[in-house]
């Protein structure tokens, strides 16, 4: 059974506090199974810690046939970021300074050679394998090919071209960044030039974090302490999705699904078309520091910084 949070009386603002007693009294309403995350929902999956390195590989991203190709295991440090591609996961690892394209058909990764990452970088995937890389700061977006070579840099030399955030629209091809301090967003055509800035509006005040699906942005907004869907193609109208959100650390979206992770109540929240479907303590699902996030093929990947591996959920609506 799903929920959606009553509505707040005609005339009352809904403070924070009472957005988090009400969303309890919602909870408290469903059965065990539900309020505690049914698994029929939200189903543990495989636990990665590292892997083989892969040394050499072709421009395509392929091992080379020589004896040297794989090289030791290596396993993660301290990953804070994870993106999904039709056939790997890219994961920042500042632990050891590298942005690593783990295929899961070899069990072995390649680091991306020339990118440069931080505890601050966050990653976007592509659907024909590419990876982008914001890093914030003087950087601009280096996208990088699947053999690791740089193929693109995102800069439509608008005044904010280094992104603290940054999102890509898997059937347009367009780039979606956001310039924390100005609290700006700006779009960028498939070629990496030739970037608008949104109207400021569109955005929550002090957005802290992104995600994109079927043609729609999330963003998470400090000041609000929400999650709105914006809708960037059509009317440019939004909506609160989400709300008693205190610190939003990061945001996934995919298939339907919206996944949040908030930072002070250490709450991992699932949402299916705008109804809230999972609500799950980060210690319930053996969570120590998660961190970035990113949805494909019905599967959740969290980016665990203080386990020191990706953990995986399996998502069934």
């Amino acid at each position: 059974m799903d929920t959606k949070l009553p509505a707040p009386a005609a005339g009352r603002p809904l403070d924070a506090r009472r957005r988090r007693l009400l969303l309890a009294g919602a909870l408290a309403g469903l059965s065990p199974a539900l309020r505690a995350g049914s698994p029929a929902v939200l189903i543990p999956g495989p636990v990665h810690v590292g892997a083989r390195l892969l040394q050499r590989v072709s421009p395509t991203g392929m091992p080379e046939a020589r004896p040297d190709t794989f090289g030791p295991m290596t396993l993660f440090v301290f990953p804070t970021a994870v993106a999904a591609t039709p056939f790997d996961l890219y994961i920042v690892d500042p632990g050891l300074g590298a942005l690593l394209r783990y295929d899961p058909a070899l069990d072995a990764m390649a680091p991306v050679r020339g990118a440069r990452v931080s505890p601050q970088s966050r990653i976007a995937a592509l659907p024909d394998g590419s990876v982008a890389l914001a890093n914030g700061g003087a950087l601009p977006v280096q996208r990088f090919a699947r053999g690791g070579r740089q193929i693109q840099t995102v800069d439509p030399q608008l005044g904010s071209a280094p992104y603290d955030d940054i999102v890509a629209d898997p059937s347009s091809g367009r780039f979606y960044g956001l310039d924390r301090v100005q609290g700006r967003l700006e779009e960028t055509m498939p070629q990496g030039r030739g970037g608008v800035v949104l109207p400021p509006g569109l955005l929550p005040d002090l957005p802290v974090a992104l995600a994109m699906d079927d043609r729609r942005l999330y963003a998470a907004g400090r000041v609000c302490a929400c999650v709105e869907a914006i809708d960037l193609f059509g009317s440019r109208s939004k909506e609160v999705v989400a709300e008693a959100l205190p610190q939003v650390i990061a945001l996934a979206a995919g298939g339907g699904w919206l996944a949040i992770n908030e930072g002070s109540e250490r709450l991992l929240r699932l949402y299916r078309d705008g109804l809230l479907r999972v609500e799950r303590h980060h210690s319930d699902l053996q969570l120590v520091n998660p961190q970035g996030m990113a949805l494909a093929n019905g599967t959740l990947y969290v980016a665990d910084a203080g386990a020191r591996r990706i953990a995986t959920f399996r998502l069934r609506p």
